[in-house]
């Protein structure tokens, strides 16, 4: 089991989840908005690093959540109905 929640990813019009530092190694072989950005060169560092075991798995995804969030990849989905009707009463309560 991974030591992190896994993220879901917006590339290419597409989603992607990611749960695992491989499959971050794989979503950081597509092609991203920029592709040169030091924050993703440096994740791609740490996900090597990671995979030689020469960092934890927590810093590696940690360092491809910060490029993907850098470069708009991460995109939250709109509450479910349930969630929203949950507010909605925890509203009413305050």
């Amino acid at each position: 089991m991974p030591a992190f929640i896994s993220i879901t990813i917006y590339l290419n019009d597409r989603s992607m989840l990611v749960a695992s530092i491989p499959d971050a190694e794989t979503a950081l072989q597509e092609p991203w908005p920029f592709m040169d950005k030091p924050s993703r060169l440096r994740a791609i560092r740490m996900i090597e690093e990671c995979l030689a075991g020469h960092c934890t798995q927590q810093a590696a995804f940690e360092a491809f959540k910060a490029a993907a969030s850098e470069q708009g990849l991460l995109k939250r989905k709109p509450p479910s109905v349930g969630l929203r009707k949950f507010d909605w009463v925890a509203e009413d309560l305050l």
